[in-house]
Formats: C-alpha cells, sequence, structure tokens
C-alpha cells in the first residue's frame, strides 16, 4: 500500500500540553503505519529540554514502520518573544524550504491556521499537496472571544490576512480534514471551496489510558479528602474566553441542591478563592472546601477523572461553536461520566444524546439548569459508567483518528 512522505506543521508546542495530548498520538500512529513524517513545531526550549518529543516518538517503538523526526522552531521569551509572533512564519517558510530540499514531500499537512502562509508557499513552490486541517473556526473563534476587535485597526488587518488565507486554502487544499460534520457542511459552503475531499476527524483519545478505574477513584478521593458519599463534579481546562464558567457554577449549584454533599473539582490553572469570587458575580454562593483546585501532569488526568461523578463542559454557543470538537468530552467519556454541554457546540447533540449518556442544556434558563443538573445526576447514580464509555468509543476513538489520518495520506500518494 502507498505510504506517504509529509511534512507536519504546526503552531503548537509538542511539548506543550496540546501537543502532548492532542498531536503526538496522531502522529506517532502514523509513523507506525508507515508514513514519514516530518514535524515543524514552535517548541518553548526549556520545556523541549525536559521531555524532548524524541524521547516519545515512534522512532523507538520496534513495531514502527516508517520515520517520525523533529525540527522545532524555538521560540524566545519576554519582549523579544513577543516581537518574533510577527516573524514565524518567515522562519516556518525558511524551515519548509530547507526540508523539502532534503527530500522529496507528497504532503504538507498544515495543522490550523497560523502556518497556512508558509504551507500554501511551500506546497506551490515545491509541487506538493496540501492537507489543510482546519481544527475549528480559528478567526471566528478569535472574534467572538473578544481577542480581536473588529472596531481596531491591527485586528482588522490581522482578520483581513486570515481571511485571504483561508480562501486560499480552501480553494488550493488537495484534503481537508476538519472536527465535526457541522464545520463539513459550513466548509462545503464557502465560496472560495474548490471541491476537495473533506474527511471529519474529532477530536480523539486514547481510551486504554483514559479508562474506568475503581482503584484510582479509591486513591486520588482519598488523597484529596473527598468522602466516599460526596458527588463531585468535575471542570477539565481553561476557563477563559468562550468557556461558559457561570453555567458550570449554576449546574453545580443545581447539583449540590440534589446532593448536598458535592463536591466541584477543577481541574487545570484555578484557583479555589479567586474561583469562589467568580461564583459570587455568576449569583452563585460558593464555600472553599466545597471547591477542589488540581493541576496534574496529562497522564494523571485519568486518574483525577475517576475520582468525579459528573464531567461538565460549557462554552458560548456561536457560529465557530460548530467547529468544536471538546477533547475533555471525550476524556469524560473516556472515565465513564455522563457528561453535560450546550447546544450549538459542533456535534455534541448526536454524542452525547440527551437523557443517555449526559446533557445538552438548550438555553440559560434556571429550569433548564436545574433539568441538566437532575439528569446528570441520575445518570450518575445509574451506575451507567460502562455504557457511557462505549457511546466516546463510537466518537472519540483514538485507533479509527489515526485510520482516517492514514487513509487521508495514502490518497495523497497514490495520487502523486
Amino acid at each position: 500500500m502507498t505510504k506517504a512522505t509529509s511534512i507536519f506543521i504546526t503552531n503548537n508546542g509538542l511539548s506543550d500540553h496540546i501537543g502532548v495530548a492532542q498531536v503526538l498520538p496522531y502522529l506517532q500512529g502514523l509513523a507506525r503505519n508507515g508514513h514519514d513524517i516530518t514535524v515543524i513545531s514552535v517548541e518553548d526550549p526549556a520545556k523541549w529540554a525536559v521531555t524532548p518529543p524524541a524521547s516519545l516518538s515512534a522512532e523507538n517503538d520496534p513495531s514502527c514502520a516508517g520515520t517520525l523526526r523533529f525540527s522545532p522552531v524555538f521560540r524566545r521569551a519576554g519582549m523579544v518573544g513577543r516581537a518574533q509572533r510577527f516573524f514565524v512564519p518567515m522562519q516556518m517558510l525558511k524551515r519548509l524550504r530547507q526540508e523539502m530540499k532534503k527530500r522529496a514531500t507528497d504532503l504538507i499537512h498544515c495543522r490550523s491556521y497560523m502556518p497556512l502562509g508558509p504551507s500554501l508557499t511551500a506546497a506551490k513552490e515545491h509541487g506538493a499537496a496540501l492537507m489543510c486541517d482546519v481544527r475549528g473556526f480559528w478567526i471566528d473563534q478569535r472574534i467572538e472571544g473578544d481577542a480581536w476587535s473588529k472596531s481596531n485597526l491591527l485586528d482588522r488587518a490581522k482578520i483581513a490576512h486570515f481571511r485571504k488565507l483561508e480562501a486560499r486554502a480552501y480553494a488550493e487544499a488537495a484534503q481537508i480534514v476538519t472536527l465535526t460534520e457541522d464545520a463539513k457542511d459550513v466548509i462545503a459552503a464557502a465560496p472560495s471551496y474548490g471541491g476537495c475531499p473533506i474527511t471529519v476527524v474529532p477530536c480523539s483519545v486514547d481510551q486504554e489510558a483514559f479508562d474506568i478505574s475503581p482503584q484510582a477513584r479509591t486513591q486520588v478521593r482519598s488523597s484529596l479528602g473527598i468522602p466516599d458519599d460526596a458527588l463531585v463534579v468535575c471542570y477539565l481546562g481553561s476557563s477563559s474566553g468562550v468557556y461558559r464558567m457561570d453555567i458550570v457554577n449554576r449546574v453545580f449549584e443545581a447539583a449540590r441542591q440534589l446532593v448536598p454533599q458535592a463536591r466541584l473539582l477543577l481541574m487545570g490553572n484555578h484557583q479555589s478563592a479567586e474561583h469562589v469570587r467568580t461564583a459570587a458575580s455568576h449569583g452563585v454562593t460558593l464555600e472553599e472546601d466545597e471547591v477542589i483546585t488540581c493541576r496534574v501532569p496529562h497522564a494523571e488526568v485519568p486518574n483525577y477523572l475517576n475520582a468525579a461523578d459528573i464531567g461538565l463542559s460549557f462554552q458560548v454557543s456561536t457560529p465557530s461553536s460548530l467547529g468544536v470538537s471538546a477533547t475533555k468530552v471525550g476524556e469524560y467519556m473516556a472515565c465513564g461520566l455522563p457528561v453535560a454541554s450546550n447546544h450549538g457546540v459542533g456535534d455534541i447533540e448526536r454524542i452525547v444524546q440527551d437523557g443517555q449518556y449526559g446533557a445538552v442544556l438548550q438555553n440559560d434558563s434556571q429550569d433548564e439548569v436545574n433539568r441538566v443538573a437532575r439528569v446528570l445526576v441520575d445518570l450518575a447514580q445509574a451506575g451507567r459508567r460502562v455504557d457511557i464509555k462505549e457511546q466516546g468509543r463510537k466518537h472519540y476513538s483514538l485507533t479509527e483518528a489515526v485510520a482516517r489520518y492514514d487513509s487521508v495520506y495514502r490518497a495523497v500518494a497514490k495520487n502523486r
């Protein structure tokens, strides 16, 4: 079967959390399937020195049939680093040209929007196919999350720049990958879309690493001082930008009314006292001893999720949300947790199936918040973890995700 020689290019660092969780597993899988991949990523030198991805590469796997090599661009700290952001695309293009001179390249696999400019240029110069891995509608997410303002001259210039690159990518790409069926429909309807194949690959989860573990549940609850009979409502990840922490707090409050012995577990960069103050601004009164915060390495996340009973994932429902596939939802479900998310976020209603494996919040009314809390508590108390995990496996399987990427790579190589 045809194998591809490709360059994977990303603005994310493979030694960062997102690289470890959502980039390396795909690349390792593709290399094991025989593909020859060079990775250009933007890295923090300190993190790279501690955990170089080369130590995790498929080359160290005796069963690996392909190659996975690394060509990092290192980012600077402080003022120099802030200025460097404007020059990273030029650094990426230079590195692409260097790597493509070393070996014939079938495919440039461009992850998200930041590397689009260099990828489009290098693909045209060297006659390589471009695979545009959209990963959500980034431009609209920046606008809707208030990171960019249309009233700001510099932000308007950024928006116009990336809109042009997006239109070119839709027109010139040999393959497009997106996270949701809803996003696929949006791209196919875009005026610039050139008709290339669009493959849906949701954010995926290693179903063996994220698994149901009664032993981990007991150990973590004991270490955190959580009583055996407590209902633990978990929120994993960032609380900034597009995330609806007001709904998180309101759903927890409603669940606490149903099960007074309840705890809110916040995993990530959270502080209990700060969260209590934020909750008060949402009209929710919390005590600090009800809020448990922790930040753990990615490998420890499954253990801590097992200590929970419910997983929450709420964010603003906007047009760009159609392109969202929340990794945390897959991780919750892999550990058997009933999940709550909100209407209008990617394919969530197809996955959660309201009342079956979790709940989908249809609006912000208190009656709806109370309904969602009741569904979650009922599912948690019904012992549905195995059913929920199996449903999650259908949509968030790492094995299936790698297989879909593998098919795309082979399709490109076959047509070379």
